[in-house]
């Protein structure tokens, strides 16, 4: 039975095969995302977020493989297409911001050169078209006099003005599905608020669905319909962004939240950190991958991994704490 979903991901784990052993950066993670909507993934340095996406991609590097699962676009199954029939897709129907653009973008090519390439091989337009088209890319992201920027050459741009440039590379086709790893690092918050600001803007007219990967909550509250906690390569909470702001389920989201700096913070409260480590993902727990770090740790936690309890209508958190609070309740009736 086809998804009708835009994208449907189901059990995907990816791994890379180290001299020092299997690393488990994904573990059976499963989410899907309509035409449309935009979503965010959240989480700390490790948790799999770029990985996961990187999956989607087919950009994944030795040695790092996709192990198990299925990945579904459109309907097809994107791990079954061979190299040639994802070329035909990858910046086309489904197109990337990466991290960093300098290094994202080739040094020796002018941004023209750069540009003009996806239209030429994905909607066949010959120099003048690709030209027209290249000058109206630039523009829309805000980038001036964009016929001397279309002959310059990466090193030429800022940090922000690179990383436009990378927005009007992925939107040069028309995708139907943008994934934006970390747009806005290494930018300074004027820079990082017009770069969103762009993709809320593009987003709303194209009507195209955004993946935001990030570690700013922040980020995902401005621009996303919902969202998903990943820690230790799995989900740990994913629910519509207004509910879980208003009632967070997991104590991982609680701690992303509570670390958070607020205007109205008072002058003398500090924030307050995750304490310990992240997870050792080449050994893995048993249990809940967050429970050593967790203030609400219980024995259950440390050997068992919790499944999803539906909280309110939508939202979904893996912890046992809502276990007791479930019996609890029906106790009370």
């Amino acid at each position: 039975m086809e998804s009708k979903h835009l994208i449907d991901i189901e059990n995907l784990r990816v791994s890379f095969f180290t001299p020092g052993g299997e690393v488990k950066a994904v573990r059976g993670i499963s989410w899907f995302l309509d035409e449309g909507e935009a979503l965010g993934i959240v989480g700390e340095s490790g948790s799999g977020k770029s990985v996961s996406v990187y999956a989607i991609m087919r950009l994944l590097q030795s040695p790092g493989k996709v192990i198990g699962g299925s990945i579904k676009f459109d309907g097809q199954d994107l791990l079954s297409l061979s190299e040639k029939e994802m070329r035909k897709i990858r910046g086309n129907k489904i197109a990337m911001i990466f991290q960093d653009p300098m290094t994202s973008l080739n040094p020796v090519y002018t941004i023209g050169n750069q540009l003009r390439e996806p239209l030429k091989l994905h909607l066949k337009m010959d120099r003048q078209a690709a030209l027209q088209r290249s000058l109206k890319l630039l523009s829309s992201v805000g980038i001036p006099n964009p016929l001397r920027r279309l002959k310059q050459y990466p090193f030429e741009f800022s940090g922000g003005m690179r990383q436009r440039a990378m927005i009007s590379m992925a939107l040069a086709c028309e995708p139907k599905l943008l994934i934006a790893d970390e747009p806005t690092t290494a930018l300074d918050v004027t820079i990082q608020a017009q770069i969103l600001e762009i993709i809320k803007e593009l987003k709303t007219s194209s009507k195209m669905s955004v993946v935001m990967i990030t570690h700013d909550l922040g980020i995902v509250a401005d621009i996303c319909d919902k969202v998903i906690i990943m820690y230790g390569g799995e989900i740990m909470e994913h629910g519509p962004i207004d509910k879980l702001f208003a009632n967070p389920g997991h104590q991982y989201t609680l701690g992303l939240i509570k670390s958070l700096p607020k205007m109205d913070r008072a002058g003398k409260e500090t924030l307050q950190p995750i304490e310990g480590s992240p997870v050792d993902l080449m050994h893995p727990p048993a249990g809940c991958p967050f429970a050593p770090r967790c203030e609400e740790c219980r024995k259950i936690c440390l050997s068992e991994k919790p499944p999803f309890f539906e909280i309110e209508e939508g939202h979904y958190s893996a912890c046992w704490l809502h276990y007791e609070t479930q019996q609890i309740n029906r106790k009370g009736t």
